[in-house]
């Protein structure tokens, strides 16, 4: 409304500034012509008559031959201008009846399509005019200019050659019926104690015969209903002569009197609307007679609703029996959030008349409990009444008959919206009961009843409290029926808007659906990609599992499955924009100074920001770290020219620690590989070339197969996949230097032929990378080799004694301060092996490629229990070139020499502890001891006694 009302200011002060005639003619056959894109009741068109009449009211009725002849838009148009030129519209109004003068043919050529506008048309307009006119200015011309014109204009309409006869006339009448009441609102309006509307008793009159005229056999005719909601209106106005009574005194004399005929009024109301109501064996006439009292059951009126509450309690317990197909949900919802009705007469009515319904159905309840339940609704305490409503609502929610849970829904959403706050809480308590009790069984009706929830959602978004309702109908609903639910919300048009997202987020608050609605996004994302096609509907569910994720929903579980999953949609929608739909025709409620949300066709919830979402959370949960191009990955991740680099990266951000997880997403991700579809092969490639040069990987994983996958791909024609191949075979050399001897010739091939890629410079220089780290790799495997083949038997026996000297350096140095020494001495370690002889000691080395690198101690006491099974001599060799390492300037190497120390002791057979230098080795341990580091100090220490032991153990002296 207030949107409407500056639109409106604007355009009417543009027409003064602008002041041309012809542009003003102009504007009013654009809105004419608009007109005809809308239905008559729609709320834009009535805009477009309003603004319509905004036009005209400037130029005084100027070029009015553009406008049609619909009552409607006539009725808008002058209604809307007497709210600030009154009496022009009046002076226009009278001038049209007289049928004289220059404006009448103005007016004339308004109404174009007719003749003339019809009495009846007049009456209406006299009806708007009232109800828009400024209140201090109409009181001043009402029962002159306005009342008498239409009691008038219908008195002549209801003349046949100029005698007053009955007239039937449904239109005329409804009319009549419909100024009467707007008259009757603007006046109450007005609030003006001291006005006398004299002409209340002839008007009500009018009405009265109207009900009388009406046939039996329709109670709930259109003209009975609009005359009694004219009664509603006239009763709320003050009559004259009141005043007079009650300074006379009798008001208060006859009070007693009052009452008594009250009380035997609304007996017989009672009787009468029993006997009608329930002798009617047609369930139809039954629900009209009820739809005659729900406007004063949901009145604002204190004494209104509880009159209307008597009369129907009294209509519902006196032991009816109703007809068999009579439906009781629609009425339920309707009565029973009085049940918290601030008037505890209308508390204890609600009760009775809800607990009557089921009566009057056969349906026997636990009489004495609600009894019991019913009597405490005396109480003022709000919390009180709220919890006896709740306990009448979990004991009646059972015997529902299925088929009505919709129609008592519609009605409590009803009340949502328009109820006092007790009287809401009490609603939404009923809604949660009854889909808590029949929830599982309403299977068939669900889609209507999410429907119909969704209908309600712009408008209870304005009231907090009744908004949570809903939302917990939601999720209750979803506890019974989850995979239903997220597909209707995944019909949503895209993006979603603010009360789809706020639904999603809704379902993800609570912690007992939370798995459930993820396993069913992820389920349905999965079979939207399994042909590799990303449609609509897969990017869908991608919005959703954005909203789901970020409401902090664990992940842990499913985290190697959403991560390919949302990868893969990444990959398949590479490119694309998001898909958007026209705007929704449901209702939309804006608060003021709130902005109309233009939908982002670039993408907002696009799957990079799912993905971007899901690897937050990853973090939150110590599953992945933060990737090192930040906030930029999302647009690599985006872009077809750098997706590989971002994916790249978000190999690199994976936590390597957690390699169960990493191995679950390198399985799932496989079959990228091979795919049909080029950007998912390129996805593929790129995420497992970051891998490649991960030793657990290759000890756990499956990067074996991915190797000869990899291989093939170096022959793409797709210059991207070859680059990140030869990029992942290049990385190889890091991760698992044995599998490039066992691979060589394969490698090479594949990366010399990338050099010979001269249209791509990229593919080239990766190829040189590539090429470079596995020919360091290969030279040193093969000098190694070549020295060990070189012939001459002298040569065969020197190079293994120099490996033996030489391992000492190694097996100390895999823990150097330098991490990049360490894996270093690890792959020599692995190659040196076999000249020794010692291939079983593989499975010890095994263990220096685990992400966290064991114990030194640990390490060291595996290590030499291996070989003192094997070889003792290289044992003993160990233990003569420590020496020279206890006294290291850093202490981690000094602290390893020490614990090498030890494990060669505990493992040497006892010919070789006797060959021990046992006072020389005290001597230095003991010097150990007082050694600045605790760790040198504490492995002395323990190298130390285990001397002791075994010198004790072989009788030997120290």
């Amino acid at each position: 409304v207030l949107w409407e009302t500056m639109l409106l200011q604007l355009l009417k002060e543009s027409l003064w500034k602008i002041n041309d005639m012809a542009w003003t003619i102009q504007l009013s056959q654009d809105f004419k012509q608009q007109m005809g894109s809308y239905s008559n009741t729609s709320i834009e068109k009535k805009f477009l008559w309003k603004a319509l009449g905004t036009t005209l009211i400037k130029e005084f009725l100027t070029a009015p031959n553009q406008l049609g002849d619909q009552r409607q838009g006539i009725t808008s148009i002058l209604g809307y201008c007497a709210k600030n030129d009154l009496d022009i519209v009046l002076k226009v109004l009278k001038i049209f009846q007289n049928q004289e003068n220059f404006v009448m043919n103005r007016c004339k050529s308004l109404f174009s399509g007719k003749k003339s506008l019809t009495k009846t048309d007049v009456m209406v307009i006299y009806g708007a005019v009232a109800l828009h006119a400024p209140k201090k200015q109409l009181l001043t011309r009402l029962n002159q200019d306005i009342v008498s014109q239409v009691l008038f204009l219908y008195g002549q309409c209801s003349q046949v050659l100029g005698m007053s006869v009955m007239n039937k006339d449904m239109d005329l009448q409804i009319s009549f019926a419909r100024s009467i009441t707007e008259i009757a609102i603007a006046v109450q309006d007005a609030e003006d104690q001291e006005f006398k509307f004299s002409s209340k008793e002839m008007l009500i009159g009018y009405m009265l015969d109207f009900i009388r005229d009406e046939p039996l056999d329709s109670l709930a005719s259109p003209v009975r209903w609009k005359a009694l909601i004219a009664i509603r209106s006239l009763s709320l106005l003050t009559l004259p002569y009141l005043e007079s009574l009650k300074s006379e005194g009798q008001t208060d004399k006859d009070k007693e009197h009052i009452q008594l005929l009250y009380k035997r009024s609304m007996d017989a109301l009672g009787k009468l609307l029993t006997t009608m109501m329930w002798d009617n064996t047609d369930e139809k006439g039954c629900q009209e007679m009820f739809n005659l009292l729900r406007m004063w059951v949901v009145s604002p009126k204190e004494w209104e609703r509880e009159r209307a509450f008597q009369i129907t309690a009294k209509v519902l317990t006196n032991g009816v029996e109703a007809p068999e197909d009579f439906k009781i949900g629609s009425l339920l919802g309707l009565l029973v959030p009085h049940s918290c009705d601030p008037l505890p007469t209308i508390r204890q009515a609600a009760a009775s008349s809800a607990i009557g319904l089921f009566y009057i159905k056969g349906i026997h309840l636990e009489v004495e409990r609600l009894q019991g339940l019913q009597e405490g609704l005396e109480s003022d305490d709000e919390q009180v009444q709220i919890k006896i409503s709740s306990k009448i609502a979990k004991i009646v929610s059972k015997f529902i008959p299925n088929e009505e849970i919709l129609m008592l829904l519609e009605e409590t959403l009803d009340g949502l919206e328009s109820l006092n706050p007790t009287c809401t809480k009490a609603c939404g308590i009923w809604i949660i009961a009854v889909l808590k009790e029949q929830g599982a069984a309403l299977e068939d009706q669900l889609l209507e009843i999410l429907s119909t929830i969704y209908h309600h959602m712009p408008v209870l978004r304005q009231k907090e409290e009744s908004f949570q309702f809903m939302l917990e109908a939601v999720s209750q609903i979803a506890s019974f029926h989850m995979d239903t639910v997220v597909v209707n919300l995944l019909q949503k048009p895209l993006p979603f808007d603010r009360d789809t997202r706020t639904l999603w987020k809704a379902l993800a608050e609570k912690p007992a659906s939370s798995g459930k609605l993820l396993r069913a996004l992820i389920d349905k994302l999965e079979t939207e990609l399994d042909d590799d096609i990303a449609r609509v509907e897969a990017v869908s569910v991608a919005c959703a599992m954005y909203e789901v994720v970020s409401m902090g929903t664990s992940i842990t579980r499913s985290y190697p499955e959403l991560f390919t999953l949302l990868l893969k949609l990444v990959s398949c929608t590479l490119g694309q924009k998001m898909p958007t739909c026209p705007q929704s025709r449901r209702r939309r409620v804006m608060q003021q100074g709130e902005q109309q949300q233009i939908p982002d066709p670039a993408g907002k919830w696009l799957s990079t920001a799912t993905l971007r979402c899901l690897q937050v959370q990853a973090m939150r949960e110590g599953l992945a770290k933060e990737s090192d191009e930040g906030d930029n990955l999302r647009t690599l991740l985006s872009s077809p020219s750098t997706h590989h680099i971002g994916v790249c990266s978000l190999a690199r951000s994976m936590a390597v620690r957690q390699h169960g997880v990493i191995l679950d997403i390198m399985e799932q991700l496989l079959s990228s590989l091979t795919s049909s579809l080029e950007n998912y092969r390129i996805t593929g490639t790129a995420f497992f070339t970051e891998l490649m040069k991960e030793p657990i990987l290759w000890k756990h994983g499956n990067l074996q197969d991915v190797l000869i996958l990899m291989d093939q791909s170096a022959w793409d024609c797709n210059a991207t996949l070859r680059q990140m191949t030869i990029r992942g075979l290049g990385n190889t050399a890091s991760g698992a230097p044995h599998k490039v001897k066992k691979h060589k010739q394969l490698m090479l091939e594949s990366i010399i032929r990338g050099l010979y890629h001269l249209a791509r410079a990229e593919v080239v220089c990766g190829s040189l990378k590539s090429l470079k780290k596995i020919l360091e790799l290969l030279t040193a495997i093969f000098l190694f080799e070549d020295l060990a083949s070189l012939t001459g038997r002298r040569w065969k026996i020197f190079f293994p004694e120099e490996i033996k000297k030489s391992l000492i350096s190694f097996l100390l140095h895999l823990w150097d301060p330098n991490p990049k020494i360490g894996v270093a001495c690890c792959d020599v370690l692995i190659v040196c092996i076999p000249f020794l002889g010692l291939q079983e000691l593989y499975g010890v080395l095994d263990h220096l490629l685990d992400q966290d690198l064991p114990r030194a101690r640990d390490f060291y006491r595996l290590f030499c229990m291996k070989l003192a099974k094997k070889n003792q001599e290289i044992l003993w060799i160990l233990h003569t070139h420590s020496y020279t390492f206890f006294t290291s300037s850093w202490e981690i190497i000094r602290s390893a020499a020490v614990k090498l120390t030890d494990a060669i002791i505990l493992n040497l057979t006892s010919q070789y502890v006797e060959l021990l230098d046992g006072e020389q080795l005290t001597t230095r341990l003991q010097a150990l001891r007082q050694d600045p580091c605790i760790s040198v100090q504490r492995a002395a220490e323990a190298a130390l006694q285990s001397l002791l032991r075994r010198c004790k153990g072989t009788s030997i002296l120290l």
